[in-house]
């Protein structure tokens, strides 16, 4: 059987059989490490994935109107959550960052955005499930026409080279279904003296391979591509960036490793 080569190798030359979740087959590059599913989902299903189902985009709809960020369940906790993750992200930039451009790529509810908004920087996100994003518009309705609903590397588009001074990805990277494609977009859209601060699984930790297919990283409709500390500096260079810093995390959840990049 011939798997789909390794993004990292270029080959499926040491790729073998990982597990198996949901109909959906992991495979493991035993080159790099890099762990990834060898045949994705059908679009419908790993967009279900995302939209938790018709009922619970018929609440968001119906109640989003009226919500705004205070509103959100669990508020406090993913407040203090953004809070530590742009203190690292300004550590990162080292520079003073207002009137600085900055995206969020996968913004999620916008409570990252949130923060920046506060720290007066020009913000612009990027989040497939629009009704996820109704609380925060309604918040900050001056910051709405800096979100975008469709996939980045159509949002990337839109903008012109070293544009952002500042992008961040917690835990998305792992979803994209070209990766290497998207980071060359994200290393074209930021300034030469930018920053792009990335979350993501780290299979390289001790429950990933002690757990193996138990492990919470591995979501076959959303956690396509698994990445470790071991093999992400070879990616990030591939993809344009030069300098590349792979850090432990803010949050450890299933085992992250975060990494601030550099052109």
């Amino acid at each position: 059987m011939a798997f789909r080569n390794c993004i990292i190798c270029k080959n499926n030359d040491n790729v073998e059989s990982y597990c198996e979740q949901d109909g959906q087959l992991y495979v493991k590059c035993n080159s790099c490490g890099l762990i990834y599913v060898d045949d994705f989902a059908s679009q419908s299903n790993m967009n279900k994935a995302y939209t938790g189902g018709g009922l619970k985009s018929f609440r968001r709809k119906l109640f989003g109107p009226i919500r705004r960020m205070r509103h959100i369940s669990r508020a406090k906790h993913f407040t203090q959550r953004a809070e530590d993750i742009f203190k690292f992200v300004k550590n990162a930039y080292a520079r003073p960052a207002e009137d600085k451009n900055y995206i969020d790529i996968g913004c999620n509810k916008g409570f990252l955005l949130e923060q920046a908004v506060k720290n007066e920087v020009n913000v612009y996100g990027v989040e497939l499930v629009q009704e996820l994003m109704t609380p925060f518009k309604n918040t900050y309705p001056k910051s709405k026409n800096g979100i975008f609903h469709e996939r980045f590397s159509n949002v990337a588009s839109k903008f012109d080279d070293e544009f952002f001074d500042i992008v961040t990805a917690m835990d998305v990277i792992e979803h994209f279904e070209d990766p290497l494609s998207d980071l060359k977009h994200i290393c074209r859209i930021l300034k030469s003296d930018g920053v792009f601060v990335i979350q993501t699984p780290d299979v390289d930790t001790k429950e990933a391979i002690e757990q193996k297919c138990a492990w919470g990283g591995l979501k076959p409709l959303e956690h396509l591509h698994l990445f470790g500390k071991s093999n992400f500096e070879k990616f990030a260079n591939d993809a344009g960036f030069s300098d590349v810093i792979v850090c432990d995390p803010v949050e450890y959840g299933d085992g992250n490793f975060m990494a601030i990049l550099k052109k």
